[in-house]
């Protein structure tokens, strides 16, 4: 941030954006100034014009040059395979004193790279905070508050970066995006692409089911797609090639349900969304993360959509890498990989690859896990050697919905750390490209989005580079150093405990597969305990039992360090100036308290489990600890308070995220619905009055539904 200036201080009464009439007629550049006018405009309740020479602050812009516009950018110089280009977007930024005015004139090659400029000025400069996509932070800008004198030069630390929206979930733009009769649905999305393009992002990616209406949807998408793309944001959509599961679109179907070949198929469900004017098809191109399908018939299709997309359609074709190693996978063992000729290797160079991770993982750390790995760094080896040979973008998470965060709910502020850590690392390997997987905003998971989109962008203030931190943004937004400083103390308590000691295995709730019998409990999603419930309650060793035990005590100094810094938060609320801030300070406060409460929670049901399975072990009566489980549901009420305040903040309607409803995807009620009523705390409770560990009790996902076995 720019130091303070003006001497003696004067009030701004008239601020200007001057440009080219080519700059001003361009959709991108010329929407960019507009906006930002309307914005410094509300900031400073000065005038705000375009093209005054006369005004106190003086903002030029560059002239841009249409067909330099379009040449390369330096990430697709020395490639030798396809790429998607996209316009070079660097900026920089320097400012003079002259006569009574302040000068600030802009440099970019590119009308994309103006309207970045123009909102890094604003949200990096001059504390305009464009937090949420529902909310923003404007500042009072009475007095101009940057120095006089100064160059400032931002590069992109990725050439394509943006947010796929897993929208095989119910999340808050799911109904939107995929419901044409949506109540204003159309303006839903186009506050998040707004929300992308102030935080200098230019790609947007969601999935689309098939459940969507094939008559409306496509009038109805398109208007979205061409705001985006007039807004410089490149659009993906996300798509299977014979995917089952959640309602996935598929591009074919076996007989009986379609009687057209494959390649028929393929053909006129491609023609169907190209109608929408997607730039890039993201393609699933196995029928499970853990099945390889039918690997010569599967490159022979993939070959063929190649073809199509790029040469007929001129988009650009991307398939994603699962975290799952090839020899965890079901079926394919035998199975030899197919020997493409040399033109057919040149063809399917065309195709991209998305490098995948998971959870709050990085993809460099010793220690992750999660589907059936030991870590990630297999898929660190698998973006090295795929970079040779294609255009390849990292692809990794900031939330995780179903039994891990926010459906418990839990705010993982190690989601942070994570994502900055592999931010910087991916950067000093010249990758790309980084879209963020995302799956949901409410519990503080809009941090972790809004600082991912801001950590990809690197700036040099005087030819040095900004430090960059996991809670450097949410600081600048509270301006609460205490509670900011209590913040950072959660941070490493979770670090430390939930992650590092893998206490995360218990506070995430049992997902289906861990609840199944032993002998078909292989499909390990998430971090889970060395041994199922059931096994513990009713056939476990003492040595067995000791091994979970000793976890009771980390278990507990988490919600006893948790509940003193949750205190520190509330203490710290009495320093906000400003009710948004208040709001924020509040909100994370809850959520680091409720994550705190179900340490505390877990902690009692697992003593109890525990004390309940010795007494069966030595052929004792058990001597019902009530109190055990009064303290599990004590805990439970008082997070069940808290989040029912929460709820009353969440900025999308309830009955559309936290509440039953029928919705386009595989779940019948919004991605916070088992939050709400703290429905994975309750079941742990009634599976150990009831000794009943069956993945089908109180069971709320419809799992036939969600295989793709119903509808």
């Amino acid at each position: 941030m720019l130091s303070l200036a003006l001497t003696p201080l004067k009030a701004i009464e008239h601020i200007s954006i001057l440009a080219a009439p080519n700059v001003v007629a361009n959709p991108i550049s010329g929407q960019a100034i507009t906006d930002c006018i309307a914005l410094m405009a509300k900031a400073c309740k000065c005038e705000v014009s375009l093209n005054n020479s006369n005004a106190d602050v003086l903002l030029y812009m560059p002239k841009v040059d249409s067909a330099r516009a379009t040449m390369k950018s330096s990430f697709a110089k020395g490639l030798d395979y396809a790429y998607y280009q996209y316009p070079a977007h660097h900026y920089s930024w320097s400012s003079r004193r002259e006569g009574e005015q302040i000068v600030l004139r802009l440099e970019t090659p590119s009308f994309e790279g103006l309207s970045f400029g123009l909102y890094g000025l604003l949200q990096e400069q001059l504390w305009f905070q464009f937090y949420h996509p529902k909310q923003s932070s404007l500042p009072f800008l009475e007095y101009w508050p940057l120095t006089e004198n100064f160059t400032w030069t931002s590069r992109p630390r990725f050439d394509k970066k943006g947010f796929h929206l897993h929208t095989m979930h119910p999340l808050e733009l799911t109904e939107p995006l995929l419901d044409a009769d949506y109540e204003n649905g159309l303006e839903e999305i186009k506050a998040y692409i707004d929300w992308l393009v102030r935080n200098q992002q230019n790609y947007f990616e969601f999935n689309v089911l098939e459940s969507v209406d094939r008559k409306k949807w496509i009038p109805y998408i398109k208007q979205a797609v061409s705001y985006a793309q007039s807004r410089g944001i490149i659009v993906g959509v996300d798509i299977s090639l014979h995917m089952t599961q959640q309602k996935a679109f598929m591009l074919y179907r076996n007989f009986p349900s379609s009687v057209l070949s494959k390649k028929k198929q393929i053909e006129k469900n491609i023609a169907f969304l190209a109608e929408a004017g997607f730039d890039v098809y993201n393609v699933e191109f196995s029928l499970t993360e853990f099945t390889p399908g039918n690997l010569k018939k599967k490159k022979e299709l993939q070959l063929f959509l190649t073809n199509l997309v790029t040469k007929q359609y001129g988009a650009k074709l991307m398939g994603r890498a699962h975290v799952v190693k090839k020899d965890k996978m079901l079926g394919g063992k035998k199975q030899k990989e197919y020997k493409m000729s040399a033109e057919e290797e040149k063809l399917d160079a065309e195709r991209g690859m998305l490098i995948h991770t998971v959870m709050f993982y990085n993809i460099f750390e010793s220690k992750a896990p999660v589907y059936n790995n030991a870590n990630l760094r297999h898929m660190l080896d698998l973006y090295k050697e795929s970079i040779k040979e294609r255009e390849t973008w990292y692809f990794p998470e900031s939330a995780y919905w179903i039994t891990f965060d926010n459906s418990v709910p839990m705010t993982l502020l190690p989601y942070l750390q994570a994502r900055l850590d592999d931010i910087l690392f991916m950067d000093s390997l010249k990758c790309k490209g980084h879209i963020t997987f995302s799956s949901g905003w409410e519990w503080g998971y809009w941090l972790v989005d809004w600082s991912i989109a801001r950590w990809s962008w690197a700036h040099e203030f005087e030819g040095e580079e900004n430090e960059v931190s996991p809670l450097q943004y949410l600081s600048m937004l509270a301006q609460n150093d205490t509670w900011t400083a209590a913040v950072s103390e959660a941070l490493a308590v979770q670090q430390y405990y939930i992650k590092d000691q893998e206490l995360i295995r218990y506070l995430a709730p049992a997902s289906f597969p861990d609840e199944l019998p032993e002998k078909f409990r292989t499909m390990e999603f998430q971090p889970r305990p060395t041994y199922s419930y059931q096994y513990l309650m009713n056939k476990a060793l003492p040595y067995q039992l000791d091994s979970i035990r000793k976890d009771l005590a980390p278990l507990h100094a988490f919600a006893d360090t948790s509940e003193a810094i949750a205190n520190k938060l509330i203490e710290s609320l009495r320093f906000f100036q400003e009710p948004v801030q208040l709001a924020i300070g509040e909100e994370l406060m809850r959520g680091i308290y409720v994550t705190g409460l179900r340490a505390r929670h877990r902690a009692y049901t697992l003593e109890y489990l525990l004390d309940k399975s010795d007494a069966r072990m030595r052929k004792l009566p058990f001597e019902d600890k009530k109190q055990l489980l009064e303290q599990a549901v004590k805990a439970r009420k008082q997070a069940q308070n808290l989040v029912t305040v929460q709820e009353g903040y969440y900025r999308y309607p309830l009955e559309y995220i936290a509440r039953p409803f029928y919705s386009h995807t595989a779940y019948d009620f919004g991605y916070l619905y088992t939050s709400s009523d703290l429905h994975y705390w309750r079941r742990e409770e009634e599976q150990l009055r009831n000794n009943k560990f069956s993945p089908f009790y109180m069971n709320v996902m419809d799992v036939a539904r969600i295989l793709g076995i119903v509808d």
